[in-house]
């Protein structure tokens, strides 16, 4: 007899039907359930079999990194279908305090073709290899649906999924009492839209959307906190999930000594937890391109002052910050005398002023202007 495994669950009925509420370690249900992925199955028709898209390979390891991580958690459920030839007797309803006649056990054979997944691929796969042992995955299952209903469930619960706003994402950390990558770009992402002294007062969306207030729009910004908090992680960590992780287990970020040249130029002061010093160059930087070019900051309709010119001069800080670093200096003045020198040696330029048919929001601009400022500020 092949081995079992008892699963308990509640039964839900819904407008598709009977379906069942369960947990299963993860350990045991990837040896219970694969996806049935669309495929060819006729060489001559290419008649199409499955319901599943391809596994994205680079989505699993970024899955798994997350698993094995100190407060990792999947509270939603894998939806799967059961098939119930592989049941080893009808399930039994289970007594309990609640006298709930919709609690029951099921025993299962353990065989990979016992459930087919609909929706959670990609998290399950995760779990194979990954190094975690107590986890346990909240499973939604129907018994015996149909292809098509198991098809139409699949493209229905994926084509109305909205992605969350990069900027919620962002401001959400601040709730955290950890520290973190995220959680310090956000901080100084939001004091850079606050402080009156910032080249960035109230320039930045914060949530994403144009502030209001009674439905009036309080001022009309070009950048969103995302974008803005987003750049600034990457100065600071190439994986800050696990920066997060590794302070969560009270572990010290280690440093190789290579940073900079990797681009990191914050990490260090990251580090050592001086998120102010981050701060105060980052002012000092963008106060000098401000009082540079003050038309084109103040104005919103030139790529300077939009995401792909915020895009182009953080990647020019980075180089900005390694001439700096050698000369123990990124005050204002270090910052503003190179932005001088990209305005002379920008204004005989064609691409000057800049427009969005030289630099396009879209695609190649954001690295075609980081290309043109480098030049003029002779950093090459």
């Amino acid at each position: 007899m092949s081995a079992t495994i008892k699963i308990t669950a509640i039964r839900l009925s819904q407008p598709i039907g009977e379906l069942y509420i369960g947990r299963v370690p993860a350990k045991a249900l990837i040896e219970l359930a694969e996806a049935d992925i669309r495929r060819i199955t006729d060489r001559e028709m290419e008649i199409m079999s499955g319901i599943q898209r391809n596994l994205s390979q680079s989505r699993v390891p970024q899955i798994r990194k997350y698993i094995e991580t100190v407060d990792a958690s999947f509270p939603n459920s894998i939806i799967l279908n059961f098939d119930s030839k592989f049941l080893i007797s009808r399930p039994e309803p289970l007594p309990n305090a609640c006298n709930d006649d919709s609690l029951y056990c099921f025993e299962v054979s353990i065989d990979k073709n016992a459930f087919k997944i609909i929706d959670g691929q990609h998290r399950l796969s995760g779990f194979d290899g990954a190094k975690v042992n107590n986890f346990d995955l909240l499973v939604a299952f129907f018994i015996d649906l149909p292809v098509e209903d198991q098809a139409y469930l699949f493209s229905t619960i994926n084509v109305n999924q909205t992605k969350v706003n990069k900027s919620l994402v962002y401001d959400l950390f601040e709730v955290s009492e950890s520290r973190s990558p995220q959680r310090t770009a956000h901080l100084i992402t939001k004091a850079l839209n606050t402080d009156e002294d910032s080249p960035f007062y109230r320039r930045i969306k914060l949530l994403g959307v144009a502030p209001k207030f009674d439905d009036e729009v309080l001022y009309k910004a070009p950048l969103s906190q995302g974008t803005v908090a987003q750049r600034i992680v990457e100065t600071i960590s190439s994986d800050p999930m696990s920066d997060r992780d590794i302070i969560r287990r009270g572990k010290q970020i280690e440093r190789t000594g290579s940073e900079i040249e990797k681009g990191l130029i914050f990490r260090k002061f990251f580090a050592e937890e001086k998120d102010g010093v981050i701060l105060r160059i980052i002012k000092n930087y963008f106060r000098a391109v401000a009082e540079a070019f003050p038309d084109l900051w103040e104005g919103q309709d030139n790529p300077l002052s939009k995401t792909i010119g915020y895009g182009a001069l953080m990647r020019l800080l980075v180089d900005a910050f390694s001439v700096g670093i050698q000369k123990d200096d990124l005050s204002f003045e270090f910052f503003s005398n190179l932005m001088a020198k990209v305005k002379e040696n920008s204004e005989e330029d064609e691409l000057m002023p800049p427009t969005f048919e030289n630099f396009p929001a879209a695609g190649s601009g954001e690295s075609k202007l980081y290309g043109k400022l480098k030049e003029w500020a002779e950093l090459d």
